[in-house]
């Protein structure tokens, strides 16, 4: 059984990026927080010199303090959050990642165990009557193609030589690489390339004449209101 990867690594990195964009805002309200703490103290430091009265200076002090506490709590908390927000982002992105990865492995099994079945349970006398309905099918379709294409190639004059040719199908569906663009480049076909583009269509009676091989071309492919004659 064909080892599949379960995991590409961009998805991954994109909602690691998501995260990290998360974690820098939630880190720059903290920055905020401390910066307007170190005025704080600042302001404090400043004052100390004109503040005589040690109880309001002790008051201070243990207003800071809370408020350091808080910080620090705060600071706490916002890690806790971060680490559980980021675990459970990741784990729920590669969840999805996994059972998608699943699913698809499941089908693509279950598909070749279903194919395998029926090769083996359905008789090969069956199985031949499929394959050639599917291959009188493929006839049906490639004469239905070539008889739009001959209808419209019967519509086309000598008098627009450069209007497309409508494409004809071979037998294994599809065009010839020889196959000429327009009525200028079928009237100038040399007589190999005219040999050559008779053979690919499996026309009868192939010559070494140029002239038959384009009577019988310009019939198969519908252009018929003016042939090629020869003596």
């Amino acid at each position: 059984m064909t080892t599949r990867t379960l995991m590409s690594p961009q998805p991954e990195a994109e909602a690691l990026q998501e995260i990290l964009v998360t974690m820098k805002s939630a880190l720059g309200t903290l920055g905020l927080r401390f910066d307007a703490l170190g005025e704080q103290t600042a302001r404090v430091s400043a004052m100390a010199p004109a503040m005589e009265n040690a109880q309001q200076m002790a008051s201070l002090r243990r207003q800071l303090a809370a408020q350091d506490k808080r910080q620090e709590d705060r600071l706490e908390e916002i890690k806790y959050l971060l680490k559980d927000v980021l675990k459970e982002q990741i784990i729920e992105h590669l969840k999805k990642q996994v059972e998608a990865q699943i699913a698809d492995t499941i089908a693509a099994e279950v598909q070749e165990s279903v194919a395998a079945e029926l090769k083996d349970h359905i008789p090969a006398s069956l199985q031949d009557q499929v394959m050639e309905h599917k291959r009188q099918l493929d006839e049906v379709q490639r004469a239905l193609h070539n008889s739009e294409a001959r209808r419209a190639n019967a519509l086309l004059r000598s008098t627009h030589l450069q209007d497309p040719l409508h494409p004809l199908l071979m037998s294994n569906d599809e065009v010839s690489p020889r196959f000429p663009k327009d009525l200028s480049g079928l009237f100038a076909l040399d007589s190999t390339t005219a040999k050559a583009l008779a053979e690919d269509y499996e026309l009868p009676d192939v010559s070494e004449s140029r002239e038959r091989n384009l009577n019988r071309l310009m019939v198969f492919l519908g252009v018929a209101y003016q042939m090629v004659w020869f003596p």
